[in-house]
């Protein structure tokens, strides 16, 4: 009778080592707890734009999916001149949630994810969603 040999491997987030999960993907969510992004890095640990604090996300160095709905063109003035945005909202309340700078989606270097428009955790506001206005008399 011949031998019957077998291998079997186990995967679980319990076995996972610091690299893996270092490599894993982030999920971010609208205030209104619609799932929006999944990405390859935190947003915490990328870099900011200094017109705005928006997030910088790199298209062609980054992998992700961002489920927002294109939205109207803005044209902003800004202190060196004027700056056209094709923004993003979130499909189920509208909040506007990123801008690229170009027509078509990922067409252009960076996709910019506005300050304070996603949490990590689903039904919580991150801090700096909501900024205390003091009132003057």
């Amino acid at each position: 009778m011949p031998k019957i040999v077998s291998s079997s491997v186990v995967s679980s987030s319990d076995h996972a080592n610091q690299n893996d999960q270092a490599k894993s993907l982030h999920v971010y969510y609208c205030l209104c707890s619609e799932f929006l992004l999944v990405i390859d890095a935190d947003l915490r640990q990328l870099p900011r734009r200094r017109t705005d604090n928006s997030v910088i996300v790199s298209n062609t160095r980054r992998t992700y999916k961002l489920t927002a709905e294109a939205d109207d063109c803005v044209l902003l003035k800004r202190r060196d001149g004027y700056e056209k945005q094709f923004r993003y909202h979130c499909p189920r309340c509208n909040l506007t949630i990123a801008y690229e700078m170009n027509e078509h989606r990922k067409s252009g270097p960076y996709t910019y994810i506005l300050d304070g428009a996603l949490t990590d955790i689903q039904g919580r506001a991150p801090p700096n969603a909501i900024i205390d206005v003091v009132p003057t008399a």
